[in-house]
């Protein structure tokens, strides 16, 4: 099995969520044009039109039939067109979305482990500025959109149009998603690793997150069993079966005793050093205390190599040289961060 290089994260459901909530945001874009709905029946009426609103057909024509499904009679038709433009407008800005608990956390934590991470979505181009208002935009090696890159999920050709401009082979490829049916089996069938955050279950030969936040801790265990052994060992291979609610492979253990998820858990922890501070958790956490403000934005910690020379990304060639002024001063402060004794050169880059 290939090691795993990179990462494709869906966005609705999994990175950003509807703010305050689908409902709230159409209520409020119907409200600007004298007409009043309730929040509640718009939500509860969204899943449905959602489902059945046309998926082969353009973003705009998509999402004009999703409004008037949800809104149903309580729109009037000379309002509607208007409606429509404040909600296809409304979900192109940034304060229409909040952005999953732990995700930026998450998202650098997988950098640091040197996989490659990236955004395939079945939106469309409206959400690069969603994520460029978030400030999200600079954490991913790309960004593959159904409506520009000409496939949508489950389509095996979206998850190999992401795994070749990422340069990697789709074998190395894990889509982290939702959606059991597009992210799930989407990737597993086109040969990338599927795993579901949330929700009740994850099809045959995926895996399952609870939370976005968990996901470098999966990561982390399928890097260093692939790196050490090329496979995954048995006890990986349970410790996951218990992350999706599967019976465990006794294989040739059967005399053996079966121990508890808890054992399994704080072993694994031990075994891949997770039970210990990494400099890696306390750089990123205090990044923004380390440089000026202004600089901090503008580049990032990418890793930590052996022999303790820290990585880190600057924006451009400029931006590289504004930060090794401050060299002497930052590689201080990081030594004096919990764990990061052992970093003792530091290394720019351009991104």
């Amino acid at each position: 099995m290939a090691i795993v290089q990179a990462v494709t994260l869906d966005l609705s459901g999994t990175l950003l969520f509807p703010h305050p909530s689908v409902g709230a945001v159409y209520a409020a874009c119907a409200r600007k044009r004298g007409v009043e709905v309730s929040a509640a029946a718009l939500e509860a009426a969204f899943p449905l039109g959602f489902k059945g609103a046309p998926r082969q057909a353009k973003p705009e024509v998509f999402w004009r039939e999703v409004v008037m499904r949800s809104f149903g009679s309580q729109l009037p038709a000379s309002k509607f067109e208007a409606v429509f433009q404040e909600c296809w407008e409304a979900f192109a800005h940034e304060s229409a979305w909040r952005v999953a608990p732990a995700a930026v956390t998450a998202i650098t934590a997988i950098r640091f482990l040197g996989i490659k991470v990236a955004v395939l979505s079945n939106a469309d181009r409206r959400m690069h500025q969603v994520l460029a208002g978030k400030g999200l935009s600079k954490l991913f090696d790309g960004v593959y959109l159904s409506d520009e890159i000409g496939h949508a999920k489950p389509d095996p050709k979206a998850f190999a149009h992401a795994a070749r401009h990422l340069g990697v082979a789709v074998s190395a490829l894990v889509h982290v998603g939702d959606d059991p049916k597009e992210d799930g089996e989407g990737a597993r069938d086109a040969g990338a690793i599927g795993v579901v955050v949330g929700g009740a279950y994850a099809p045959e030969k995926c895996l399952r997150s609870e939370h976005l936040r968990d996901l470098p801790y999966v990561l982390r265990a399928l890097v260093t069993e692939g790196k050490a052994k090329g496979k995954f060992s048995r006890h990986v291979v349970n410790l996951l079966a218990n992350l999706r609610g599967l019976p465990e492979d006794r294989g040739r253990s059967t005399d053996r005793d079966l121990r508890s998820i808890d054992d399994a858990v704080t072993e694994a922890f031990k075994k891949l050093r997770l039970d210990k501070p990494v400099p890696e958790d306390a750089i990123f956490a205090h990044w923004h205390e380390l440089l000026p403000i202004k600089l901090a934005r503008r580049c990032a910690p990418l890793r930590v190599l052996e022999g303790g020379k820290l990585v880190v990304q600057c924006e451009n060639s400029v931006i590289k040289s504004e930060v090794r002024f401050h060299e002497r001063a930052l590689l201080a402060k990081i030594r004096a961060l919990r764990g990061c004794q052992e970093v003792r050169t530091i290394s720019f880059v351009n991104a």
